[in-house]
């Protein structure tokens, strides 16, 4: 019953879009309308979103099931 439950969790994960979130606080006091560039620069480093952001700059993907591949590029 887990392994069948683990596979079905498997399947319903290999159908999803991946989305990626970065939360940054525009000031460490939590204060509207001030923006500190030196916890939001901090903040940008320490979570590597700058190399996120270089890796992705050149990636062009394509995503598509095997089904479709192959009837994409059969000869």
């Amino acid at each position: 019953e887990f392994c069948a439950a683990l596979n079905m969790l498997f399947d319903m994960l290999g159908d999803t879009h991946n989305w990626f979130v970065f939360c940054i606080n525009p000031n460490d006091s939590q204060l509207l309308n001030q923006l500190k560039g030196r916890s939001v620069k901090g903040q940008v480093r320490s979570s590597g979103l700058v190399r996120v952001a270089k890796r992705n700059a050149c990636v062009f993907e394509v995503s598509m099931t095997p089904d479709e591949f192959c009837q994409r590029y059969r000869d």
